[in-house]
């Protein structure tokens, strides 16, 4: 049976290339082909977390405020936060209507984080330089059918360690020094997606589920 019959051509003329290009160099992502700074925008930001590696645990938001099964703690995501970017709703109406969602890694990192911003090299009963928070993630579903992004909750243990620092929310900011600021919140929620993919979802939730029978 010829290669070409299961392969399409248009690959095997990728491999086996003569012009001068490298082996099975690939093209760029379409989002940075056309624009290079797609990449950080809020609706890029969304849609990867659509598309990534996690997203199930994107829920609809249920009740305001958001409260923790942990600890019992309220987030400080207010409704004045958020208020402005939600198309003419209040939050009570986006809730009913099913267009308010949430990212919520705070119950899931909260209890670990201790351990997670503490080095080998340092006491854990000392206090530590942060490394890593717990993220929440309010988003709106828009008019045309996109995610938005509406405020990012940063928190931290309210332990001695910590010097009890209260969680902090970032905005979407207008252009100016404050988007470098809203962009490393966002890497902190896509490193908490991420590393709950890895460990939960992935190795958990499936290999140390499955393979054991």
């Amino acid at each position: 049976m010829a290669v070409s019959s299961f392969v399409p051509l248009q690959k095997l003329k990728e491999v086996f290339r003569i012009d001068g290009e490298e082996l099975l160099r690939f093209q760029k992502p379409q989002v940075i082909r056309d624009n290079k700074n797609a990449w950080k925008k809020d609706e890029e930001f969304a849609k990867e977390m659509l598309a990534g590696v996690n997203p199930v645990k994107i829920c609809c938001l249920q009740d305001w405020p958001i409260k923790s099964k942990v600890d019992g703690t309220i987030c400080k995501i207010s409704e004045d936060d958020i208020q402005k970017n939600l198309e003419g709703l209040s939050v009570g109406q986006a809730i009913n209507n099913k267009k308010l969602f949430i990212l919520d890694y705070y119950d899931d990192f909260i209890p670990y984080l201790r351990l997670i911003n503490t080095t080998a090299a340092e006491d854990i009963s000392s206090k530590v330089h942060p490394r890593a928070y717990a993220t929440r993630t309010v988003l709106l579903l828009k008019n045309d059918g996109t995610l938005k992004p509406l405020a990012i909750e940063l928190s931290l243990p309210q332990e001695a360690q910590f010097d009890g620092t209260p969680p902090q929310v970032y905005l979407p900011p207008e252009e100016g020094a404050e988007e470098w600021t809203w962009m490393l919140t966002k890497a902190y929620v896509v490193v908490n997606d991420s590393s709950y993919h890895q460990l939960i979802s992935h190795w958990l939730q499936t290999h140390a589920v499955v393979e054991p029978f």
